[in-house]
């Protein structure tokens, strides 16, 4: 299975990501520090470069004091809505 980082379901997790970031009142500076990475290592998840895996997933929505199963649940029902994503497709 391809691996595509701007596929709909993909921009619907990085805008759930920054809009969670921004409601938890952190920059990626902070969201940064928290997480013992660099800014730009957040910056590339947020901006589609890199994808999280699961485990760094659960730290990221740790680090903005949420859980794994309520991000996720916020997640699939932005999925179900169908939605459009507000973040640009890149080609």
């Amino acid at each position: 299975m391809q691996k595509n980082l701007h596929t709909q379901d993909q921009l619907l997790l990085r805008e759930l990501l920054v809009e969670s970031r921004i409601a938890a009142k952190l920059t990626q500076v902070e969201l940064a520090e928290k997480l013992q990475w660099e800014q730009t290592h957040v910056s590339r998840v947020e901006r589609g470069v890199r994808r999280l895996d699961v485990l760094e997933l659960r730290r990221w929505v740790g680090a903005l004091g949420m859980s794994l199963p309520d991000f996720i649940e916020k997640f699939e029902h932005r999925l179900e809505a169908n939605t459009p994503p507000r973040l640009a497709i890149k080609r």
